[in-house]
C-alpha cells in the first residue's frame, strides 16, 4: 500500500476530475500525504501479522478478521510502545472506520493492489481458451474450482466494480480493466459486464 500512497505526492493528473460533486475532497492538495503514508505502512504491517484476509477466504477467517487485526495492532503497540503504538493503533482504527479521506484512499489502494495482483496472475498463468482440454465457455466462471490457468479470476473484478471512490484510483482501475479485457479477448475469453467498472451510486 505504501508505494501506491506515494502516487499522491505528485501533482494532480489532469485526467482525474476533482470538480464533480464529492470528488473535490480527494484532490491531492487536500490530502495529508504523510498521514496517508503512515496509515498505508500501518495497514501493511497489520496484514503481515494478521494475514491478508479477503472476502474469498474461509468464512470463519472473514468473520474474525477485525479481531485478528486488532490483536495484531495491540501486539505492535506493545512492541513499539506509546506514543507511537497509540498513533499506529489509531491509524488502523481510522482506516477500519473509513472515517477520513486518507482512510478512503488507503482502502482504494488496498483494493487496487488486489485487482493488480489478479491481473498479473491472469497474464502469467491463464491459458488461451483453445488450449484447455475441456474448452469451457468463454464466460466460464472462476467460482468453480478450476485452476487459475483454466479460468479467469472473474470474482476479483466483479466484487470490486464499484469499490473505488477517488478519481485517481477509479482511473487507474479503469485502465487496468481495459488492459485485462484486451488480454482475455486475445486468449479467447470474454468479459462480463459485472467485471467492468460500474458508475458510482
Amino acid at each position: 500500500c505504501a508505494m501506491c500512497a506515494m502516487l499522491l505526492s505528485q501533482p494532480a493528473d489532469p485526467r482525474d476530475d476533482y470538480t464533480v460533486a464529492g470528488a473535490e475532497k480527494f484532490h491531492p492538495d487536500k490530502v495529508d500525504k504523510v498521514k496517508l503514508l503512515r496509515m498505508a505502512v500501518t495497514h501493511d504491517l497489520c496484514e503481515a501479522l494478521a494475514g491478508d484476509i479477503t472476502p474469498f477466504c474461509d468464512p470463519s477467517a472473514v468473520a474474525s478478521k477485525h479481531d485478528k487485526e486488532d490483536q495484531a495492532m495491540q501486539a505492535i503497540r506493545k512492541v513499539v510502545g506509546d506514543p507511537l503504538g497509540k498513533e499506529l493503533h489509531g491509524l488502523w482504527a481510522e482506516y477500519e472506520a473509513l472515517a477520513t479521506v486518507e482512510a478512503i484512499y488507503c482502502k482504494d489502494i488496498d483494493k487496487f493492489e488486489m485487482v493488480v495482483q489478479a491481473y498479473e496472475y491472469e497474464k502469467e498463468h491463464l491459458k488461451p481458451r483453445s488450449e484447455i482440454a475441456s474448452n469451457p465457455s468463454p464466460l466460464a466462471s472462476s467460482a468453480s474450482s478450476a485452476p487459475i490457468s483454466e479460468e479467469p479470476l472473474r470474482s476479483f473484478y466483479a466484487t470490486t466494480n464499484t469499490t473505488f471512490k477517488s478519481p485517481l484510483f477509479r482511473r487507474l482501475d479503469q485502465e487496468l480493466r481495459e488492459r485485462r479485457e484486451v488480454l482475455l479477448t486475445e486468449r479467447g475469453w470474454e468479459v462480463t459486464d459485472e467485471e467492468r467498472q460500474q458508475p458510482l451510486k
